[in-house]
């Protein structure tokens, strides 16, 4: 019997050792990213009969020892569902808050360097000029400030474009990622898989693989099951990224403009992407012009707007300083016409034109000669070249008043051909189709009795007025238009007098203000930057709040999964002692069965000799 309590020391100290060295281990990687504590699991061997002459002799079975069952990983499935779940959301708000900073860093507002403060002092310098029309140096400051616009407009355009291209670049990024991670846990699948056939336990490679998910599910929103043998399959957007010991790769497919588009690379179908961060960069950069792209966007398209409604505003202002400063006269202008010159250019097609932040600039006639700049609203020169008017400002005050002009929808009429006689002394009769199958007319004066096109345009105007006909009547070079905030205005001809229409009764009609054109509509270009800059500050502190209540979040489940799977330096210290003291224990068991036997061998049957 003393051989079995040999081998009952021989497998305790073998089993206390193993204790030892897995809490060595424990130790060892207690600063290891990603490592779970674990605890050699100690149970009893089978045991035995011990023989003996009646069965009645002795008390049953005879333990033989102990042994290490297995080498548990302390972890809890549970509250790594919990961290994954929140990474994928802390992931997306980061991204989205990342993204808004920079917006905010782009648009300075509110500073005395940002586009407001710019604009402030555009029309700014337009209520000088209306002051002081005949001062050159006033003038150069109109169009210093309106290159100072166009420069800011221009840059704000590119920054907010370089921060979608660069935006663009960590999808591509991501998606690399994302590849990476897939590729590794798959070859630890298989690791895994070979370890588990072979009877033992891969610890060490399953803590890779766990830190692994957990960057993964940062990054996408991710579904994670666990096989029999130990390997897992990971699903994204309802299709497997990773299965046993195959992964399916993402891949990018780009546009016209260089915008990527996350697809499988097998079968070139678009990525459901659902959470994490390549969705929030995906939010902030917005969609692509693939055909694959659903339409309204699923993105919040957060740059891509911004980039809208900056070039919405920009087109507002260049659209009504122009239609304003065509109506006007300038200090060069010595016919009775309106010069009808636009102070910004204009592109060849503004109908269907998108990119007005990034176009915007000062025409050359402004900034070649600043005496081009249209203030006033009547002529400053009579036909025998002398001066009249001088010191008239009101177009100037027109334009500056621009900037607490609320925009409504406007409908016009206006002449695509017009032929005003100046000696004209007949009487003039305009009828005025407004509304539809009503017609009113409208007497003036001869037109011998107007010295220049404005002049004419307010007696009309008059005349509408008191007929009570809501028409407004503008100047644009030498044609007159017709306005009105609603579609009633339907036709207008000149039925006797010194002023016709070539061809008859011709005009262009249109709508100048308003969602159909792309301009901002019901509230002034001050306040429309007041909101856009206000909404990204919202948005940017909405994505502050996230962070921050995901970040405490996170925290809570770490910690408490860190209190199940952590390594505790003062248990694994109580550990060793424990276990260090079993292993003499058992060495002194062993010890005292070695006495035992020599007793057994060398001293007995000695006795009388």
């Amino acid at each position: 019997m003393s051989l079995f309590g040999l081998e009952i020391g021989k497998k305790s100290i073998m089993a206390q050792q193993a204790a030892l060295e897995v809490t060595g281990h424990n130790v060892a990687n207690a600063n290891t990213a990603g490592y779970t504590r674990q605890l050699a699991s100690l149970q009893t061997t089978r045991p035995h009969y011990a023989p003996g002459l009646t069965a009645d002799t002795k008390a049953g079975q005879m333990g033989t020892g102990v042994e290490v069952a297995e080498i548990e990983r302390i972890r809890d499935a549970f509250l790594d569902a919990q961290v994954r779940k929140e990474s994928k959301t802390s992931g997306y708000w980061e991204a989205v808050y990342d993204s808004l900073a920079k917006i905010e860093v782009i648009l300075n507002e509110p500073s005395e360097e940002g586009l407001r403060a710019v604009m402030d002092m555009f029309w700014e310098s337009w209520q000088d000029l209306s002051v002081n029309p005949e001062s050159e140096a006033v003038r150069a400051v109109v169009a210093q400030r309106g290159m100072a616009l166009a420069d800011a407009f221009n840059h704000t355009y590119r920054q907010l474009s370089e921060l979608r291209e660069d935006i663009n670049s960590s999808v591509e990024v991501k998606v690399d990622e994302v590849n990476s991670i897939a590729e590794q846990i798959t070859d630890l699948n298989q690791q895994i898989l070979a370890i588990n056939i072979a009877g033992k336990q891969p610890n060490d490679l399953e803590d890779k693989r766990d830190l692994l998910l957990d960057q993964l599910s940062k990054i996408i929103d991710i579904d994670i099951r666990s096989d029999a043998n130990g390997m897992v399959t990971v699903q994204m957007g309802g299709r497997a990224l990773v299965q046993g010991v195959e992964y399916a790769p993402l891949a990018t497919k780009t546009d016209g403009q260089g915008m990527y588009m996350v697809i499988w690379q097998d079968t070139k179908v678009k990525a459901r992407i659902t959470g994490g961060e390549l969705r929030g960069l995906l939010d902030a950069r917005g969609k692509t012009e693939l055909s694959q792209e659903n339409s309204p966007s699923e993105y919040k398209e957060i740059v891509p707007d911004l980039i809208e409604k900056l070039n919405t505003l920009a087109k507002t202002i260049i659209v009504q300083t122009n239609e304003l400063h065509r109506g006007g006269y300038s200090l060069n202008n010595k016919t009775a016409y309106p010069d009808g010159e636009d102070f910004f250019d204009l592109p060849e097609d503004p109908e269907t034109f998108e990119d007005w932040a990034e176009f915007m600039q000062v025409s050359d006639e402004i900034t070649s000669d600043v005496k081009n700049i249209a203030a006033a609203s009547y002529r400053t020169w009579d036909d025998s070249g002398d001066k009249v008017n001088f010191g008239d400002g009101a177009n100037a005050l027109k334009i500056a008043q621009l900037k607490h002009y609320s925009n409504d929808d406007e409908y016009w009429l206006k002449t695509s051909g017009l032929n005003v006689d100046f000696n004209d002394s007949n009487p003039v009769s305009i009828n005025f189709e407004y509304p539809a199958g009503t017609f009113n007319t409208v007497d003036i004066d001869p037109i011998s009795s107007y010295s220049d096109l404005r002049e004419i345009a307010d007696a009309i105007a008059e005349g509408l007025e008191a007929a009570g006909l809501s028409i407004e009547v503008r100047t644009d070079g030498g044609e007159l238009v017709f306005y009105s905030n609603n579609d009633q205005i339907q036709g207008v001809s000149f039925v006797s007098g010194g002023i016709t229409t070539i061809p008859s009764d011709s005009f262009e009609t249109g709508q100048s203000a308003g969602t159909a054109s792309g301009m901002v509509k019901y509230v002034t270009a001050d306040d429309y930057w007041r909101s856009l800059t206000a909404d990204v500050g919202v948005q940017a502190q909405e994505a502050v709040r996230m962070v921050e209540n995901q970040e405490v979040l996170l925290n809570q489940l770490e910690n408490k999964r860190q209190s199940v799977s952590g390594v505790s330096l003062d248990e694994e210290m109580s550990n060793m002692i424990k276990f260090q003291h079993a292993y003499n224990a058992a060495a002194r068991y062993i010890t005292a069965i070695d006495e035992e036997l020599d007793v057994i061998i060398n001293r007995m049957g000695q006795v009388g000799r």
